[in-house]
């Protein structure tokens, strides 16, 4: 029995040996065409993750489109200025900034393109206006900030201004396009 248990034991040693060396030379011929599939894997993904952020941008501008399109016979349930005003509200409240006075002008018509005027005051801090610019950027309503004004507010106590207390003087105009014939 102790002979066929170190023959056994051989035979295992030499499998095992055998085993190694053909993973060694023959599994070895395969890494360059692993390396290859990886880097296949990673370009793939590197697309399909690009083709996603290609999918949400045509999306997003889909819904610019949509909620900036008047329609043939559409009627809208809630008005343009309400949808503005509560955007304007939001990201106000949302950056802490004090919304002091909100003057509409009359709409202007200009072939099929209907624009809105609005002069803005505003006070608060400084960096928060910078991201209430980055809010209407990226708002779902085409506007643009025609133009702005900041100045430093004077405190009631000292007469010293605040380092970052400012008042904001802005006019934003917003946009919206008549598709097609009749209204």
């Amino acid at each position: 029995m102790k002979k066929t248990g170190i023959i056994l034991l051989c035979l295992i040693a030499v499998l095992v040996i055998a085993a190694a060396a053909v993973d060694r030379f023959y599994l070895t011929g395969f890494e360059p065409q692993f390396n290859a599939l990886e880097k296949e894997r990673i370009v793939t993904a590197n697309q399909l993750a690009t083709a996603k952020i290609v999918y949400e941008n045509l999306n997003h501008v889909r819904d610019l489109v949509f909620k900036n399109m008047e329609f043939p016979h559409q009627q809208d349930s809630i008005d343009q200025d309400s949808t503005y005003f509560d955007f304007l509200t939001e990201c106000a409240n949302d950056l802490k900034l004090k919304i002091v006075s909100v003057t509409p002008s009359p709409p202007v018509t200009s072939g099929n393109i209907t624009s809105s005027s609005y002069d803005l005051e505003l006070e608060g801090d400084f960096f928060k206006f910078g991201e209430l610019c980055a809010k209407v950027e990226n708002s779902r309503r085409l506007m643009s900030i025609e133009t702005f004004q900041v100045a430093p507010m004077e405190l009631a106590v000292s007469g010293v201004p605040h380092n970052r207390e400012i008042r904001i003087s802005m006019r934003v105009r917003t946009y919206r396009v008549r598709k097609g014939g009749g209204a």
